[in-house]
């Protein structure tokens, strides 16, 4: 069976990406014959030089050669049918020649009977059954003519019969044999155009789902990261990124499932970094488990002091969902019972400015990822390492290794000797307090790097912008989160009134939505780079869009946009492509 696997590799190797399905099977099929051709000749020359024959086994051999060389001519040109009617060609001239050679040797008469099935595997079954008509007709001349019209052996009636009878079974054989290819293969082809169309309505249904879900979301984490930045009580800061870190899940949750269903959604968050405590985000994130009536698990939490004590640099927000989906994995698969989550973070590594944070999430009992398969036991640890990659069904397991991925760190999923379950994950900050020293040292680098920060937000609070937007709840929120920064924000409802804007009124940026009633963003963008093309002017559009699959991007570029972000967005990372954007940046 490997023999043949790596036989199929060689015939089809680097043809896949080029043809599809149907086209590959045909070109494997001719392969197949064509190497069988040739060891077929190339047995035949051996044969011949073996007799003494050296100048038939020549021919042979070259024959042979010509026949391998079909395979090579296929892999590069696709020209499948071309090959096999020069083999099949090939073929009949061979059996003639030997035919020729030795009109005595009877089995050069049976191997005639091949015809037949080559005809109709290379020609089809209606070319087929022409060309084995015309040879059983010539043969039956060549059978049938009197000797003083033609030379041939003194073969029995006999023989003549059975030839005829090999001939007809053997073209009977191919036809039904083809016949039942065909069906089969017509079969596979309409199994997988169901597929693929089956595939493409669920593309659809995770498209719609992600833009449907991602609009909200995107407002719940505008206006919350809107009022995260006010003076609020620590207890309210928690709770408002707390509900942050909650949006971010559902946003993750709709990429893992793109994922599992091979739908493929653009996933490209920056980490947000500030300024927070490490034991108190912890606190923060396992409050809300503690608060049910009747909780099932309790947590024993043990920070080092020196780590109480610090402030780090990172994204608090995107730390508190990782937190949230190894509990929640560990609730939703625990047994039925009170849990003991035991939770442990220490300085791992210390290298200048840079704390490598160990975590580690312990339970006292079993949990069940039925999923996971055992990979090795590691030396000296006492635990067992399992492989998160056939866990991928379980999306807030995956979601916090995505995260981890992201923040710099690797999850690691162990299990004690006793099968307990530990989540185990190191990250990388930086100090709060280097990060100040730091800003002291290099004091006319940051005079220059302010004085360029205050231009630009000068040219960013004076620019004119519009911002093409259908929903009215989208409208408030966009135009209430930029208001801090720019004071002169149009609105538009859809396409044709951008464009009725832009003809009165002078933009230095826009932002503009993808689906619109009336006139959408893409047809809106065409039409104002075709206004601009006669006043060599050029206005940035930045496309804000709920659309995130991979290709999304590509149709904004292609429309005539000048980037592009996907909701749920951070305000800062707009305010930062709007700032590239800007005339004169």
């Amino acid at each position: 069976m490997n023999l043949l696997n790596k036989l199929a590799g060689f015939l089809s190797s680097g043809l896949q990406e080029k043809y599809d399905e149907r086209v590959m099977s045909n070109i494997m099929f001719i392969n197949m014959l064509s190497f069988a051709g040739f060891i077929m000749f190339f047995v035949f020359s051996i044969i011949a030089f073996i007799r003494g024959e050296f100048i038939y086994g020549s021919v042979i051999l070259a024959s042979s050669a010509l026949v391998l060389s079909t395979i090579r001519y296929v892999k590069n040109t696709g020209r499948y049918t071309v090959a096999a009617k020069f083999n099949l060609t090939l073929v009949i001239l061979v059996l003639f020649a030997m035919f020729a050679t030795d009109h005595t040797d009877s089995s050069v008469i049976i191997w005639f009977t091949v015809l037949p099935v080559l005809s109709i595997f290379i020609l089809g079954i209606t070319n087929g059954t022409a060309v084995s008509l015309v040879f059983l007709i010539a043969g039956a001349l060549f059978f049938v003519l009197p000797e003083t019209l033609v030379y041939r052996p003194d073969f029995s009636t006999t023989f003549i019969t059975r030839f005829i009878g090999l001939y007809a079974a053997m073209y009977l054989l191919a036809v039904v044999f083809e016949y039942y290819r065909i069906n089969y293969l017509r079969a596979l082809e309409l199994q997988l155009l169901e597929a693929r169309n089956e595939t493409k309505l669920k593309e659809s249904f995770i498209s719609k789902l992600s833009h449907q879900i991602r609009t909200p979301l995107s407002n719940i984490m505008l206006v919350g990261h809107m009022v995260n930045k006010v003076n609020l009580t620590p207890e309210q800061k928690e709770m408002m990124e707390t509900i942050i870190a909650s949006a971010n899940n559902l946003v993750s949750t709709i990429e893992n499932i793109a994922e599992i269903t091979e739908v493929d959604i653009e996933s490209k968050k920056s980490a947000e970094k500030t300024h927070f405590n490490l034991h108190s985000t912890i606190k923060s994130s396992i409050r809300l488990f503690t608060v049910q009536k009747e909780p099932v698990v309790d947590f024993n939490l043990s920070v080092d002091e020196k780590l109480k004590s610090k402030d780090l640099e990172g994204d608090p927000v995107r730390l508190k969902q990782v937190f949230l989906n190894l509990i929640e994995t560990i609730l939703k698969n625990k047994r039925p019972g009170k849990i003991n989550i035991n939770i442990t973070a220490d300085i791992h590594g210390q290298i200048s400015d840079i704390t490598e944070v160990r975590v580690e999430l312990r339970t006292d009992k079993p949990i069940d990822l039925s999923q996971a398969n055992k990979e090795h036991t590691e030396r000296g640890s006492g635990f067992v390492a399992q492989n998160y990659v056939n866990i991928i069904n379980n999306l807030d397991l995956n979601i916090a290794r995505k995260i981890i991925l992201q923040l710099g760190g690797r999850l690691h999923v162990l299990q004690t000797k006793d099968k307990n379950q530990v989540f185990l994950f190191t990250l990388p900050f930086r100090t709060a307090s280097t990060l100040a020293t730091e800003g002291k040292a290099e004091v006319p680098q940051a005079k220059l790097a302010e004085k360029d920060i205050k231009s630009k937000r000068e040219k960013l609070k004076n620019a004119n912008v519009l911002l093409v937007e259908d929903n009215t709840i989208n409208q408030k929120i966009v135009v209430l989160s930029l208001n801090k920064y720019i004071r002169n924000i149009d609105v538009a409802n859809n396409g044709k009134e951008a464009l009725d804007k832009f003809g009165t009124s002078k933009y230095d940026i826009i932002l503009m939505d993808v689906q619109m009633p009336v006139i959408d963003g893409f047809v809106a963008t065409r039409k104002i780079r075709e206004i601009e093309a006669t006043t060599n002017s050029h206005t940035p559009i930045i496309a804000i869009t709920a659309n995130a699959l991979h290709g999304d991007r590509e149709k904004c570029l292609s429309a005539g946009m000048d980037d592009y972000i996907s909701k749920p967005f951070q305000v800062e990372v707009l305010i930062e492509k709007i700032t590239n954007l800007l005339p004169g940046s």
